[in-house]
Parts: C-alpha cells; structure tokens; sequence
C-alpha cells in the first residue's frame, strides 16, 4: 500500500510539467550572462588591439617624417601619444630602432635602437637576428625604422581570458630623408 503511494506519488512528478520553465531559466540564465560578458570582454580587446596598433601605426608614420635627430626626450613624447592613443588600461612601452642591411654579408644591422622606461632595452644584434624573417627586404644603403610597442590588455571582468599581451611591430622607411638619426646630447 505504501510502495503503490510512493510509485504512484513518483509518476505524478514524472509527468508533471509545471515549473520547467523556472528550472530551465535558473540554468541559462548564467550561461547567458557568461556569455554576453564573454562577448564584451571580447568585442573591448579587439578595441584595444585595433587601437594600439592604429597607434604604433601613428607613431611610425610621425618618425618616418623626421628630418632633424630624435633624443631621448622625443622618445618619451612620442610614448605619452602612444599612451593617449591607445586604449589599454596599462601604460605600455616603446622601442623605436634603426635597421640597415648589409648586401655583402647578408645581414641586418643596427644603426641605434632605444626603448622608453626606467631601462633602456634596446635592441641588440642577437634580437635583430631573430627577428630577421620578419623585416622586409632592404637595398643597400637603405634604413628602416622599426616600432615596437609592449602593452597588456587585462579584462575588466574575468571571463577566462586573463591577461594578453598587445605587442606591435611596425616598419617603416624614412620619407624625407636618408636615415632617422638619434642625438645622444
């Protein structure tokens, strides 16, 4: 008599239907929201990639314009418009070289490479020869001026992503006259 209660207490819940739909809401109700958020998360650091290289673009454009030699001061000037520029919720840092290539021995060389910051890591012929499959191919004579950018985007919500680095590298070759010369003065 029990057994048939409970059995037939058991096919009753079976077969009800009400209350699905609050059940069904409970559970995608945070997959949704994980997923919008997800979205903007995504949609915010394309933005900041797109807007970090639009301003390593800018940046490489103002210098292939230079005529007269940059300093240490210019750098930095340089680095705050990039900060401004950019959005990433990080201050980023900014290494601008100048690259030559030698026909007789094949290879790449530095003319001078300064990073911005408390240290000044610029580039050095080791770092030149790993990169050298990415540099276009240069004429004797000919400079090119390299900008590199270092930036972390964080995300404003943790969706899984983390943290991503928002590095730029961007050449250009001077426009207005032979080379980009630095003054150590």
């Amino acid at each position: 008599m029990a057994l048939n209660k409970i059995i037939s207490f058991a096919k009753s819940f079976r077969d009800d239907k009400r209350g699905t739909v609050a059940v069904e809401a409970v559970v995608m109700l945070p997959v949704l929201f994980w997923a919008f958020m997800a979205m903007s998360v995504f949609f915010d650091m394309y933005r900041a990639m797109s807007t970090t290289e639009k301003a390593a673009f800018t940046i490489s454009d103002i210098l292939s314009r230079e005529t007269a030699a940059v300093d240490l001061n210019y750098l930095d000037s340089v680095h705050d418009l990039y900060d401004e520029m950019s959005s990433l919720n990080t201050i980023g840092e900014l290494r601008v070289s100048v690259i030559a290539y030698n026909p007789d021995t094949g290879k790449y060389f530095l003319d001078w490479s300064h990073m911005t910051g408390d240290v000044d890591l610029g580039l050095t012929d080791n770092d030149l020869l790993e990169m050298e499959e990415a540099l276009p191919i240069l004429v004797a004579g000919e400079r090119l001026i390299l900008v590199e950018t270092f930036g972390v985007y964080t995300a404003p919500v943790n969706v899984g992503v983390g943290t991503v680095n928002m590095n730029t590298f961007v050449f250009t070759r001077p426009r207005f006259g032979p080379q980009l010369a630095w003054n150590d003065a």
